[in-house]
Order: structure tokens, then C-alpha cells, then sequence
């Protein structure tokens, strides 16, 4: 996606929408960076600031299926994540309003203090039953293929498939998990495996990672056996993906992650 739009730069409209429900927008900031959203903004209005975030016109059916998925699951999630206060569509603009949390994307490298906050978060996230008036896609029909044990991608938890640092939002003792439009159903411990994953971007050793994650009940509960079949089995997938794309770097990276975690599963 390109960089966000200015507010400015939005149709009247789609700027009127939103200040029927921020009241007058005295000015604008940028959001951070999206992979699925044109806008991103922190605006400032009388009552504080809120969050924006949205697709335009030329968007496609992925980032509109994400912004829409990410704003009908946040009752499902609140206070994990923060509460969607609006959804407005205008002039080809689809845009939600969240509030702006205080705080700073999560430190994962060793020996952070924000770790026991985000397995906190984590923890209470397997408890969480995947919404069946929600439509998502499944763990299973999104990476069955790439798997040689389907079958243990089967759950009906809801599965946060992106906690990577920047989606984990701290703010002393507290700390929120954003952007659940990469949300899935499947097995709960899904979340906990690509929070794995993360800890060894991050610097943390397999072994370390996976300490980590047992204070997370849905991972310390499910068999070693199921872990370890999971872990090995998904390498030829990011091997497959890396032969597509010799050059992505992004790729490269994560099959080399994911051959360090499964070949620490077949030792243990």
C-alpha cells in the first residue's frame, strides 16, 4: 500500500463521517505503518485522540476483508484490544475509529520487562472461542496445503497469527493486542507457536522462546508430540515459498527461523 493519505486529503465526505462521531478534527499525525490500510492517523479532537485507520477506493478484496474482520471481532476481544468506537464508509472510503492508546510498541528481545504482560495477553486469548457470527478464514484452509498433518491445524479457539512486537501495545502494567484482522480459527496454541517465532526474530534461543510460553496454558497443555509435528512439518512450506521467491529476504528470513525451531523440536 502506498503511505497513508493526509487527512486533508480525504474526500469531504469521508471526513465528515468520521467527525460526526470525533466531533471536530482540529488536526492530524501519522498512525504508523500498514500493510493493509491506505490511512492511518492519530487525530486530535476536544474529547482526545482517536485512532484512524481504513482503505480507499482502490483497495483490494484482502484489505477490505481485513479492516472488516478486524472491526467485528473487536467485541469479541475487548480488553485484549482496544474497542472499535466507529466504522463509516463514504465516498469509497471505509474507515474505523479506535481510541489512541498511550503507550509504545512491545520490546520482545531477551530479558524485557514486557514479556509476562504479553504471555498474560496470550494466555487470556486461548481461553477465547473463535465467534461463529464472525466469518474467518480457518488455520486449516488457510495452511493445510502446506503442512503434511493437516489435520493438526484443526480448533475452534480464536488464533492471533501476527503478535509480532508492533502489534502488542504497552503502557506501564498495562498492554494491549492489536490488528485482528490476521485473526483465524483453529487450535489455540497457534498463537503461541508464532509468538515463538517472534522471540527468535527477536534474538531469544528456542529453548528460551518456548519457556517463555508456558505460562501460556493453551501451548504448556497440548501434547509435545502435536507441537513438534507442527514445528517440523511446516518447514517445507517456507522452503516451497523461499523457491518461489528466491529474493525475498522476508522469506529467507522465516524459513531460517523455522528450521532452528524444528530442528530444536526433533532434538528435544
Amino acid at each position: 500500500m502506498a503511505d497513508s493519505a493526509e487527512w486533508e486529503q480525504l474526500p469531504a465526505a469521508s471526513r465528515q463521517a468520521v467527525e460526526r462521531h470525533t466531533g471536530p478534527v482540529a488536526g492530524a499525525s501519522p498512525g504508523g505503518q500498514g500493510v493493509s490500510t491506505d490511512i492511518r492517523l492519530i487525530l486530535r479532537t476536544e474529547s482526545g485522540g482517536v485512532f484512524i485507520k481504513g482503505t480507499g477506493p482502490d483497495a483490494g478484496d484482502l484489505e477490505r476483508g481485513r479492516l472488516a474482520l478486524g472491526a467485528a471481532l473487536a467485541s469479541h476481544v475487548t480488553p485484549l484490544g482496544p474497542p472499535l468506537l466507529f466504522r463509516v464508509q463514504a465516498d469509497g472510503w471505509d474507515i474505523t475509529g479506535w481510541p489512541a492508546l498511550p503507550g509504545r510498541p512491545a520490546d520482545l528481545t531477551p530479558g524485557s520487562a514486557d514479556i509476562p504482560k504479553l504471555t498474560g495477553l496470550l494466555a487470556e486469548l486461548g481461553t477465547i472461542r473463535a465467534p461463529d457470527d464472525v466469518p474467518m478464514r480457518s488455520v486449516r484452509e488457510d495452511w493445510g496445503n502446506f503442512t503434511d498433518n493437516p489435520a493438526l491445524l484443526d480448533g475452534n479457539s480464536l488464533v492471533h497469527t501476527d503478535p509480532h512486537g508492533g502489534n502488542f501495545i504497552v503502557d506501564g502494567n498495562q498492554a494491549w493486542l492489536l490488528d485482528w484482522g490476521w485473526a483465524m480459527r483453529g487450535p489455540a496454541w497457534i498463537s503461541a507457536v508464532r509468538f515463538i517465532l517472534f522471540l527468535m526474530e527477536a534474538g531469544w534461543k528456542p529453548a528460551a522462546a518456548e519457556k517463555v510460553v508456558t505460562r501460556v496454558p493453551a501451548w504448556a497443555d497440548t501434547p509435545a508430540d502435536v507441537i513438534s509435528a507442527h514445528a517440523v512439518s511446516s518447514i517445507p512450506s517456507w522452503e516451497r515459498a523461499v523457491r518461489r521467491q528466491p529474493g525475498n529476504d522476508g522469506l529467507r528470513r522465516w524459513l531460517g527461523l523455522a528450521r532452528a525451531w524444528g530442528e530444536y523440536r526433533e532434538r528435544a
